[in-house]
């Protein structure tokens, strides 16, 4: 039987926690508190969501290495 244009939990999951994160500007101590995780479980989930999350907000530093 196909989902007749539902969502899994595992979609709506990843998308809330997308749309709380970018809420906070990837603050995963905010994001955490407003979700009600601990920290850890909020990492852990953003590490094992089926497809992954594309971490590229304007905010987050990225490090590169001179040669």
């Amino acid at each position: 039987m196909k989902n007749k244009g539902f969502k899994t939990l595992n979609e709506i999951k990843r998308e809330h926690i997308i749309k709380v994160l970018d809420a906070t500007e990837w603050d995963i101590k905010k994001a955490s508190a407003i979700l009600n995780v601990s920290e850890s479980f909020l990492k852990k989930e953003i590490r094992f969501l089926k497809e992954p999350i594309n971490i590229s907000h304007p905010r987050k530093k990225t490090t590169k290495k001179s040669d």
